[in-house]
């Protein structure tokens, strides 16, 4: 059984998204029409591994002059498997990854998934530490499990008790237009010096693509947009993609009434778990307002790892 690597072609698309839905950890931010709509913005480094000739793990790339990233594109990178193969198997895909990798690079970088994506495979990480990799960045990943007992803090569901969310109205639209431009935007700007990883064209773009995985939730007090969520659902799992509320829909909490409706939602619809992503700051510094805040809405941390190799 003869294990080959071949670089990614646009003419694979069909193969490689027919993969990824098959597999145990991929999503639809694998699929090459969410992939590649940034394909300007980099080069695309991806693999495809085979046995004899049959696909058996596709790995999302791209790469910086002689440095091979999973991926600096995407939320998280790895390398994207069936459930059914054996873990000695699985061990003599990621020895023939680590030697091609080594030997067509001068360094390594990989942004792994979180666990609650990857169950099958929870000892890639410290097989590849053993093949001379190291962790060099552990995030702190908050999430809800929608299959347990949610522990939401009293400070969060007040404005039940105190009528602050009686006038709230929770709309799921696609209105991208109305949240970016008198919400997210300047709110990312004001707070954060900051603007979204997408254009508002990007996220209509790929919401045309994906209809049933990207959810836009909005809260409004009569006409007036207070706050928005745009949801990623990836099979089971949501992601929390960009939250943000004007500043009076701050003063009101208008994401706690949203993020609490959106999960009962969800929980309702028996997804898994949401992801509430990172609270780590460029620097690895943890902001605890941000921790605290998704800590209140009931989600728990699990650390999420970044590896890489350099060629001494």
């Amino acid at each position: 059984m003869n294990i080959t690597i071949e670089k990614y072609h646009p003419k694979n698309a069909i193969a490689w998204n027919a993969f990824i839905r098959q597999s145990c950890n991929g999503t639809f931010l694998l699929d090459r029409n969410f992939m590649d709509y940034h394909q300007d913005r980099f080069k695309d480094a991806s693999l495809m591994i085979y046995q004899d000739a049959i696909l058996v793990a596709c790995v999302p790339g791209n790469s910086v002059g002689e440095q091979f990233y999973s991926h600096l594109g995407l939320t998280y990178g790895g390398i994207f498997m069936k459930s059914d193969i054996s873990k000695e198997f699985m061990k003599r895909i990621l020895t023939e990854l680590i030697f091609y990798l080594k030997f067509n690079y001068l360094a390594v970088q990989f942004r792994w998934q979180p666990q609650i994506y990857n169950q099958h495979h929870v000892d890639t990480l410290d097989y590849f530490n053993f093949l001379d990799f190291n962790t060099f960045q552990s995030l702190n990943n908050l999430h809800v499990d929608l299959k347990a007992d949610i522990n939401i803090s009293s400070k969060k569901t007040r404005g039940y008790r105190n009528g602050k969310f009686e006038k709230m109205r929770l709309e799921v639209n696609n209105d991208f237009k109305t949240f970016f431009d008198k919400i997210l935007i300047p709110q990312l700007s004001a707070r954060h010096q900051a603007s979204p990883v997408h254009t508002i064209a990007e996220i209509e773009l790929l919401s045309s693509r994906f209809p049933d995985q990207i959810k836009q939730f909005m809260v409004f007090e009569e006409k007036e947009p207070l706050a928005g969520v745009i949801f990623f659902k990836k099979g089971q799992i949501i992601k929390s993609q960009y939250a943000a509320a004007t500043i009076e829909g701050m003063n009101k909490s208008a994401l706690d009434y949203l993020y609490i409706e959106a999960t009962k939602d969800f929980k309702d619809q028996n997804c898994y778990f949401i992801d509430y992503g990172h609270v780590n700051e460029n620097d690895g510094t943890i902001n605890r307002g941000l921790q605290r805040f998704k800590e209140e809405l009931g989600a728990i941390n699990q650390p999420v790892y970044r590896s890489q190799w350099n060629k001494v």
